[in-house]
Parts: structure tokens; C-alpha cells; sequence
């Protein structure tokens, strides 16, 4: 699945929690640009894995040229779309 700044991928992983996995590429930023971004995808996925619902799941979320300019509110916007999708009652 892809938004306009993520591409969003998940398999079901027969836990009863959900993990995360990142990437993000050198070719498009620096170092701290990719910390940065790495950061703020990880504590969205903290603050909203509650939300995202079960069975567990093995997510790999791709970031995309022009996703370090998002605020949290954009970042959350995007992901929840794809995550909570079919999943009304937990939003």
C-alpha cells in the first residue's frame, strides 16, 4: 500500500503484538535526516500501536522524498489511513 510520502507493507506474524521495520534511504538524506525520520516513525508506531488492530503484524513502512517535511499530525494522518483501514471502532 502507498500513501503519498510512505510505502506501507505488513504481514501477519502469529503474535499477539505488532513490530515495526523501517527503512529509510541514504540516497535521499543525510545521516541526521534519516535519524530524524526513523524517530518520528517510531514514536508514532509507540503512540498508535494500541490502535492498529490484531492479529499481530510485521510492518515495514518505506519513508519517500518529501516525508521529512511532515509534521506528526500529517505522519499520523497517512499511516492511519493504511493501518486502521477496515478497523473503524478503535480509531
Amino acid at each position: 500500500m502507498r500513501t503519498a510520502h510512505f510505502g506501507v507493507n505488513y504481514v501477519y506474524n502469529r503474535l499477539p503484538f505488532h513490530r515495526l521495520g523501517l527503512v529509510v534511504q541514504k540516497r535521499f538524506w543525510n545521516a541526521v535526516q534519516r535519524n530524524r525520520m526513523k524517530r518520528r516513525l517510531r514514536e508514532w508506531f509507540r503512540l498508535h500501536k494500541e490502535h492498529i488492530s490484531l492479529p499481530g503484524k510485521d510492518i515495514v513502512i518505506v519513508a519517500r522524498p518529501g516525508a521529512e517535511r511532515l509534521s506528526g499530525q500529517d505522519i499520523s494522518g497517512e499511516l492511519g489511513k493504511v493501518l486502521y483501514r477496515g478497523d473503524d471502532s478503535q480509531r
